[in-house]
Formats: structure tokens, sequence, C-alpha cells
């Protein structure tokens, strides 16, 4: 894998310096750790900024408001070539205390940057640009919870870059190696689960694992990426997952569209393999802009997403599906309410078929500060 993580940097050097024509100046992440609205308001120097967001959930079994987020960010230019940033996360009032990522950013230049710490894992774009302010539902996709255990972030180093092959278009890319999964995912050997075996802080094993992504957009509006996350997971490092995601956001006018697919593959310990897939398929509409009198920024935005798990694509059951409805009111882009309607079914390991579909009604706000 070291050999392969060095060729595929070479080529990306050398491509760097055929692509290194300036262009636009658009961030190859929207919403990533570049494009948070506190680092363009403060300047130079340390930046501190963060969000924060409050759900009420209702359904058959519950009815619980829940200061779910309180996320602090640190943002800090060491030099104009040097930077610092780190993301903490206070969960369930205080209840769960973590570094979500810190990193550290070394800009050799447009097209290279080396970044080591604890990296927000580019798997899939949902991980990359998860804020709650930043989402228009408040529920997050089933395959962002399950197959791309958002959020995920592992410990390791590795390149990141953003190239103008043309005055309109924009091709970025990040590529590290990290310490990986571990065999916490088989806990339950019937319900294998990807989100229970998210890395410690120590590697559990010798191997390395290998994240990666691309993006590419043509034109304003639309982006295309591809990621990558492979290594072996278990404690003698024999036993191999894989996860390949890919997305799509397109955006015209007022009307909004938005997608991801992702489909792994585990190694289990009886020799087989177990494949799990999943997806989102999202259109937002955006519209009366600056209807409420004294909030001339203001928008509404009315969402559609559907999305499901197959825990099991091997066999029968073990699915998860959820279709979600909600209109939101942002009186300005940074601070968001939503309302969502959203439900859920599962059918079982071996059964062909889902149960009822349950409610479940929420209410959240969101905001950056």
């Amino acid at each position: 894998m070291s050999r392969k993580y060095i060729v595929l940097t070479m080529s990306l050097l050398i491509l760097g310096r055929v692509l290194a024509a300036q262009g636009s100046g658009r961030p190859a992440v929207s919403g990533g750790i570049y494009d948070k609205p506190y680092i363009h308001k403060s300047g130079h120097g340390t930046a501190i900024g963060g969000y924060m967001d409050l759900e009420w959930e209702i359904n058959p079994d519950e009815n619980t408001f829940n200061q779910h987020r309180l996320i602090p960010f640190i943002f800090s230019e060491i030099t104009p070539w040097l930077h610092f940033s780190t993301e903490l996360e206070f969960e369930e009032t205080g209840e769960e205390i973590k570094v979500e990522y810190a990193t550290l950013d070394m800009k050799i230049n447009q097209w290279l940057t080396y970044r080591g710490g604890l990296i927000l894992s580019p798997l899939g774009k949902f991980n990359m640009v998860h804020d709650s302010p930043w989402n228009d539902l408040v529920s997050r996709p089933l395959v962002d919870q399950q197959l791309i255990p958002t959020t995920l972030s592992e410990p390791g180093m590795g390149f990141t870059g953003t190239l103008y092959p043309s005055s309109v278009s924009v091709l970025g890319y990040e590529i590290y190696l990290v310490n990986g999964f571990n065999g916490d995912m088989l806990m339950n050997p019937d319900e294998v689960r990807i989100r229970e075996g998210r890395g410690e802080p120590e590697d559990n094993n010798r191997a390395k694992s290998l994240v990666s992504r691309i993006v590419y957009s043509p034109f304003l509006g639309l982006e295309l990426g591809a990621s990558l996350h492979t290594g072996n997971y278990a404690d003698a490092g024999n036993r191999n997952l894989t996860i390949g995601a890919m997305d799509a956001t397109y955006q015209k006018g007022a009307t909004e569209l938005l997608l991801e697919g992702a489909v792994a593959r585990i190694d289990l310990p009886d020799g087989s393999a177990r494949l799990q897939t999943g997806y989102y398929l999202q259109p937002n509409y955006h519209f009366g802009f600056g209807w409420i009198p004294g909030f001339p920024d203001s928008k509404f935005t009315a969402m559609l997403r559907a999305g499901a798990v197959d825990f099991n694509a091997n066999a029968t059951g073990d699915i998860r599906i959820r279709y979600s409805t909600g209109i939101n009111w942002r009186p300005i882009e940074d601070t968001v309410f939503k309302t969502e309607y959203a439900l859920e079914s599962t059918a079982p390991a071996g059964s062909d078929r889902t149960g009822g579909f349950d409610p479940v009604f929420y209410f959240g706000f969101a905001s950056y500060f």
C-alpha cells in the first residue's frame, strides 16, 4: 500500500504542474474546513466560531427535546502557509465530549497541501459537510449514519489540494493514510454494523487504511465526487473492509438535487464477505426570498428525501428505509429553523418484507456563530 501511495502522490504532483492554471478560486469542497462562515468574517490570525442545534423529536415511543450539539471551532493562521484547525464536539448536553478533528495544514502550493492530525475522513460528501446549519433537514441520511458513519474522524496524514483545469472548473482531491476501522463492527454476528467499528486513537493492528476522495466541478452548480476507504480492520490485520462512495450535487436557480450512494465489502471471520449498500436522493426547492418583513435575506426551502440501507445485500432482509419531507426557514443563510416528517420501516434479517412505517416528527433549529 505504501508503494501505491507514493506512486499516486507523484502522479498528483505531475498533474498539478500540468493543471496549475488559476481558476475562479472556488473551494473544492463547499462547506468544508476552509468554507466555514466564521473564518471569512475574521480575516487573518486566530478565529473562534462554531454552531449549535436543538431538536424536538416525536415518535411512537418518545416525545423529547434534545440539545444535540454544541460545536466550537478554532482556526489559526500561524503563517500564510501554516494553518491549524479544530472542531470540538459537546453532544447530548455534554454527556459526550470529543475532538471531532484537529489538523495542521502546511500549504506547499495551491494544488499540494500536507495535512496531518485527527482528519475528517473524505468518505462521501456528507461527512465533509455534516454541520447542522448547513443541512436543510433535521435528520441525517441513513447511508451517512451507518455505511459512512458520520462523523468519521481518523488519525493520519496525507495530502490535499485544488486545481483549476479551466477558468470555470475545479478539481479537488484528498488522500490520507489513517488507522482505519476495528473489529467492533462484529460484536453482534447477526448484525454487522460498520458504525460500531470506528477506530480508537491507537490502531488495533499494524496495517494502515487508505482514504481518498476526488471531486470535480465542471461549472458552478454541478459537483461530482468519488471516494474510497480500504484497509484491514481485524486485530491480526488479515481481514479487509472496503467502502466506496459516489456523490453528486446539482443546482440551477431555485432547484437543488443531492445524491449519494455507498457500497461496503466486509471480510468475515468464516471466510465469507458481507456486502452492504445504501443511498439517499434529496431534491430541494428554495422560495419565498424576503417574504417575511424585517428579514430581507430570508428564504424558505422545501425538501424531499428517500433513503435506505441494506446491511446484508448477499441475503434477504436486514434493510432500513426512511422517507422524509420538510420545510425550513432561514432568516439569514447561517441560521435555520426546520420541520421534518419522516416514515421509517425495517425488514429484519431473513425477511423479504418490511414492517409498517413508523412516523417521526422533528422540529429543530441550528445556527453558526
